[in-house]
């Protein structure tokens, strides 16, 4: 069950939407303002999974 992160293009807010299922669809909305024009962040764990994964597979024995 992930938390995104989304960021308001019409109020400049930042915030966050529970999504129960990855595999429900989202149509996020801004709890400040109702606006729907919103862009979806990077987070800083998604930013270290991708970084882990890269590490490891370079650590992998070669041979």
């Amino acid at each position: 069950m992930p938390i995104y992160e989304y960021y308001c293009d019409d109020c400049k807010k930042p915030f966050e939407v529970f999504v129960r299922s990855i595999s429900a669809p989202v149509t996020p909305v801004c709890p400040a303002c109702g606006g729907r024009h919103v862009e979806k962040e990077a987070t800083a764990a998604s930013a270290i999974g991708l970084s882990n994964a890269a590490s490891s597979a370079s650590c992998a024995p070669s041979g």
